[in-house]
C-alpha cells in the first residue's frame, strides 16, 4: 500500500466527516441569492485552515463565487472548477433518507449534492490535502474556482472568468472540472469535449381566459393546436427547419473514431435500459450521442391537467425545448433564425419566445500526447480510464477555452449511478475514495504535463 492509500484509509473517517458537514447545508441553487451561503462559508474556512489557500469571495450579479490560490515551486498553474450550489431535493417522499444528511447504506453515501458536486469537489480538495500531508510544497500552482450557479446554467460565471482573466486566474495554464458521471461501464473518464446548450420556450397564447367547448367550439383557437402548428414548422420529420442550425456540425471525417471505437459498448444493456426495439450499432450509437444536436421537447403545459376532465378550449399552451449543439454551431445564429421564423406571431403577440440557457459547445486544444498523459496519471490512480471525445451533456467549458483562453479537460469522480437531479443521490464510497487518489496524482503530476512541449 502506498503511502497516499495508507493516510487516504486512516483518515477516511475524518474525510467522511468532512463531507457530511458540506452536505449538510442547503445550498439549493436559487435565482436572486447574493450572499454567500452557510455551505460555501464553510469550504472558505475548510480551503483556508486545511489547503492554507488564500481565499477570494467574488460578488457576482447571483451567487458569490470562491476562488482559492495556492503557490507550488514551479510556474505551471491548473485551474480546478467546481460548484457548491445543487438542486432542490423534489419530492421528499421518494427519498428513503433525509437530502441534507449525509447517509451511508450499503457502500453509497446518500444525499442532495453528495454527487453534483460536493462529493466531488471535496474529493479533489482532500486530493490536494493528502498531498500537502507527505510534501513540504505542491509542484505546481492551483487554483479552486467554485461558483454557486451551476445548477441555474452557470448565469454570472462567463462574466466572472471574464473579470479575473487578468488578475486571479492569469496565470492559469489549464482547467480541469471535475463533475459529471463516469462511464457506464464503471470505469473512470477522461473527457475532452462537450455539447452546448440553446434552451428556450414557447408559449402559444389565443385568448385571455379558458372558454368553455361548448360554448365557443370552433370559434375560439385552441392554444394546443396554434403550438403543435408552430412546432410543425420548426421540425419536419426530425429535421430542424432553421436555416443555419446545421452549420458547424462535425463531418464524419472530422468525428475521431479511433476514440469512439476504444469506448466501452455494451449494445444489449443499452438497448434494455432505453427500451429500444433494435440493437444500435456502436458508431452509429456514439455518433448520434456526441456529434449530433438534438432538439428535444422536455416539457408540455396546457389545459387540465391530473384526474379531473374539464371541457375547455386552453387559452395558453407552453413548450419547453433543450437544444443540444455541437461542433461550431452558432448560439446567436441559431436565435436569430428562430426569431425570424416566428417574427409574425411574436409582433401579434398570439405567441412568446423566452430564451433559457445560452451555452456553447467546447472542445479542448490539448495535444493527443498531453490528453494521453493525463489519462495515464487517472489510470495509475484507479487502474483503468476511458477517453471520451465528447461528453454528450452540458458544462460551461466555453469560459475556459473561449475567455481564459487555455485548454480544458473534464474529469468526473461520480458513478455512474448517482442519480444526481433526482431522489436518492448518491456516491459510492468506493468513488469517493478513487476520486481522492485521482485528485493526489493530479497535483503530483500535472505540471509534467502542462510543461511538456507536445
Amino acid at each position: 500500500m502506498t503511502t497516499r492509500d495508507q493516510i487516504i484509509q486512516a483518515q477516511l473517517t475524518a474525510y467522511l466527516a468532512k463531507l457530511a458537514k458540506l452536505v449538510g447545508f442547503n445550498t439549493v441553487s436559487q435565482a436572486g441569492q447574493h450572499d454567500l451561503p452557510a455551505g460555501g462559508t464553510y469550504l472558505v474556512d475548510l480551503l483556508q485552515h486545511d489547503l492554507k489557500a488564500d481565499v477570494t469571495v467574488v460578488p457576482t450579479d447571483g451567487a458569490p463565487a470562491i476562488v482559492a490560490q495556492l503557490t507550488g515551486t514551479s510556474d505551471q498553474t491548473v485551474l480546478f472548477y467546481g460548484h457548491y450550489d445543487t438542486m432542490a431535493p423534489g419530492d421528499l417522499a421518494q427519498w428513503h433518507t433525509d437530502p441534507f444528511q449525509l447517509t451511508p447504506q450499503a457502500g453509497r453515501l446518500f444525499g442532495r449534492g453528495v454527487g453534483d458536486n460536493k462529493g466531488q469537489l471535496m474529493a479533489q480538495i482532500l486530493g490536494v490535502y493528502t498531498y500537502l500531508q507527505t510534501h513540504a510544497t505542491l509542484p505546481l500552482n492551483i487554483v479552486f474556482l467554485i461558483e454557486g450557479e451551476e445548477e441555474q446554467g452557470s448565469p454570472n460565471l462567463a462574466p466572472t472568468v471574464t473579470k479575473l482573466k487578468t488578475s486571479l486566474l492569469a496565470a492559469v495554464d489549464l482547467a480541469v472540472v471535475i463533475d459529471g458521471s463516469m462511464s457506464q461501464s464503471g470505469q473512470h473518464v477522461l473527457r475532452l469535449g462537450n455539447r452546448g446548450l440553446f434552451g428556450f420556450e414557447l408559449t402559444a397564447i389565443t385568448g385571455q381566459v379558458d372558454n368553455h367547448s361548448g360554448n365557443t367550439g370552433n370559434v375560439m383557437p385552441n392554444a394546443i393546436v396554434k403550438l403543435n402548428t408552430v412546432l410543425a414548422r420548426l421540425v419536419k420529420n426530425g429535421r430542424v427547419q432553421l436555416p443555419h442550425f446545421y452549420d458547424g456540425v462535425p463531418t464524419t471525417t472530422e468525428i475521431p473514431w479511433d476514440l469512439v471505437d476504444a469506448l466501452p459498448f455494451d449494445a444489449l444493456a443499452i438497448a434494455r435500459q432505453l427500451g429500444l426495439t433494435h440493437v444500435p450499432a456502436q458508431r452509429d450509437y456514439y455518433r448520434r450521442l456526441m456529434f449530433e444536436p438534438t432538439f428535444n421537447l422536455n416539457s408540455y403545459q396546457a389545459g387540465t391537467t391530473g384526474p379531473d376532465f374539464k371541457t375547455i378550449i386552453p387559452h395558453q399552451a407552453t413548450v419547453k425545448v433543450d437544444c443540444r449543439l455541437v461542433g461550431q454551431q452558432s448560439i446567436p445564429a441559431i436565435e436569430a433564425d428562430l426569431r425570424q421564423a416566428l417574427a409574425s406571431e411574436l409582433a401579434a403577440g398570439t405567441l412568446k419566445l423566452t430564451i433559457r440557457g445560452r451555452i456553447p459547445a467546447s472542445v479542448t486544444a490539448l495535444s493527443m500526447p498531453k490528453v494521453q498523459q493525463i489519462a495515464g496519471i487517472i489510470k495509475s490512480a484507479t487502474g483503468a480510464v476511458v477517453i471520451e471525445p465528447m461528453m454528450p451533456g452540458t458544462v460551461p467549458n466555453y469560459v475556459w477555452t473561449d475567455i481564459l483562453k487555455v485548454p480544458v479537460v473534464t474529469i468526473p469522480y461520480a458513478n455512474f449511478d448517482q442519480h444526481n437531479h433526482a431522489p436518492n443521490e448518491n456516491l459510492t464510497e468506493t468513488a469517493f475514495v478513487a476520486g481522492i487518489k485521482i485528485g493526489y496524482e493530479l497535483v503530483d503530476q500535472l505540471a509534467t504535463v502542462i510543461g511538456n512541449s507536445n
